[in-house]
């Protein structure tokens, strides 16, 4: 009982700020298995167009994360300052924000642009000789996803700024109702332009790509609108675009803490997606099988997430305040509370990993492939939630230089290749990619704790003084 007694409070903090994050979470990864629900239904026993959508989303998500990554250095700085009561500096990070992730997003979606005919060369290489000849029309399908998919970039990087500001000031509902709302246009959409509903053609994963950027589009529109044309906002918006707080400095601030953000992202996300790619050489139900897996990991990470995001706000403000001796309690809370939720799941992914697959197809090969991979999904889930919350206490701390090498050695030195090692030269084929991240992931939580113990270590001592 004084255990629960102490840690209460913190608990109480975080889960106010991350419970909009959760719903948000939840509504991003409803859509996400409703998208992979619905073309794995359309596609019926066939899993060619379930593998189509994830063999793009791979190609997509690369630079999606990369730049989405970016516009999450400016919520410790907003924190900090707000935390200071310094509001004329928070107008100038928003100004500057929005100028340069708004560039940032075209230029990203003209590099996304130029990426559209590596798809069909690694479809081929991925293919070799006697490779699956379904793979082919995997990427034939996903092509025209991807066109689509990729102009949903920029809408996404403006309303990332707008939420990414509103969180270092501690506001996180408003992003969680557009999300809401525009994931419920999506889940319509989906099921007219999928399907062929209401007049329209069926459209299988293309419509999937349509419904996903009209649903981004007025999420964008959405959360700009309400920010700038809300009275209580007014002290952030008035003057906001004056070219006197235009500052290439103020940019170049927001980028030191982002760049390390986005590097680690990109990591990740990397590691996750080459997975994607190389998993096409066991054919179409192993892609299938993998994508409905990756489904289920995010599915887990939401609340790991909005754990993450509040525990990122609350140690900007610790760190703004210089109120250090809060600092071990809010961290401990936070590993508490993301690894009674990891655990949990992991239970239930065990328990139910055959009926899980059933939901998304009725190949049985593909849910026979499914249940095996996640039951090592389930292995590192301890793992995963002790990474993900260090880095988020890193964040909020500042101290995001050190992200960059501790991810390099857990994903580029050990997650991918032995990964690669136990699919290709142990036969163990998907499953061992999966066990690949079970280290990288193992190696990454242990570094960044390490971190993160030495940050409250130095910073207590600083507060006896």
């Amino acid at each position: 009982m004084n255990f629960i007694r102490k840690y209460k409070p913190f608990y109480k903090e975080n889960l106010r700020l991350a419970l909009p994050v959760i719903l948000s979470q939840v509504g991003q990864i409803t859509v996400q298995l409703a998208d992979s629900a619905m073309v794995g239904r359309y596609g019926g026993d066939d899993p060619t167009p379930l593998a189509a959508v994830s063999f793009a989303s791979n190609f997509f998500f690369i630079i999606f994360i990369a730049s989405i990554g970016l516009t999450f250095g400016l919520t410790p700085k907003v924190g900090e300052h707000y935390a200071q009561g310094n509001h004329g500096y928070l107008r100038r990070l928003l100004s500057n924000g929005m100028v340069l992730f708004a560039a940032l997003g075209v230029v990203a979606t003209a590099l996304l642009y130029a990426l559209r005919g590596a798809l069909p060369v690694m479809g081929k290489l991925m293919l070799g000789d006697g490779g699956d000849a379904s793979i082919g029309e995997v990427v034939d399908m996903a092509l025209p996803y991807y066109n689509t998919l990729m102009w949903s970039l920029l809408p996404v990087m403006v309303w990332g700024t707008i939420k990414q500001f509103l969180e270092g000031v501690g506001n996180t509902r408003i992003a969680m109702v557009t999300i809401i709302v525009a994931n419920t246009i999506n889940i319509i959409l989906n099921w007219v332009l999928i399907f062929g509903k209401c007049g329209f053609e069926p459209m299988g994963a293309l419509g999937a790509g349509y419904a996903t950027l009209i649903s981004r589009i007025c999420q964008c529109l959405m959360l700009v609108g309400y920010f700038f044309l809300t009275p209580r906002f007014k002290e952030y918006t008035t003057r906001v675009f004056e070219r006197t707080k235009l500052s290439l400095r103020t940019m170049i601030s927001i980028l030191k803490v982002g760049i390390p953000i986005a590097f680690q992202m990109l990591m990740e996300a990397s590691a996750f997606v080459l997975a994607g790619i190389l998993v096409l050489a066991f054919g179409a139900t192993s892609v299938s099988a993998y994508q409905i897996g990756v489904n289920m990991m995010n599915l887990t990470f939401m609340i790991i997430i909005a754990i993450g995001s509040a525990t990122t706000i609350l140690c900007s403000y610790i760190y703004g305040n210089k109120s250090y001796a809060r600092l071990r309690n809010t961290v401990n809370a936070a590993y508490q509370m993301g690894l009674l939720w990891n655990l949990s799941v992991a239970t239930v992914y065990v328990i139910l990993r055959k009926e899980i697959p059933a939901l998304f197809t009725a190949n049985q090969e593909v849910i026979d492939i499914t249940a095996r991979m996640l039951i090592f999904i389930a292995l590192f889930q301890i793992s995963d939630c002790l990474q993900a919350i260090s880095i988020s206490i890193l964040r909020g701390l500042q101290d995001v230089k050190i992200i960059m090498p501790i991810v390099v050695v857990s994903y580029l030195v050990f997650n991918i290749p032995i990964g690669y090692l136990l699919a290709f030269n142990c036969g163990l084929k998907a499953d061992g990619l999966i066990i690949g991240f079970i280290v990288g992931l193992t190696i990454c939580a242990t570094l960044t704790m390490l971190r993160v113990r030495r940050n409250i270590r130095i910073m207590e001592l600083t507060t006896k003084k």
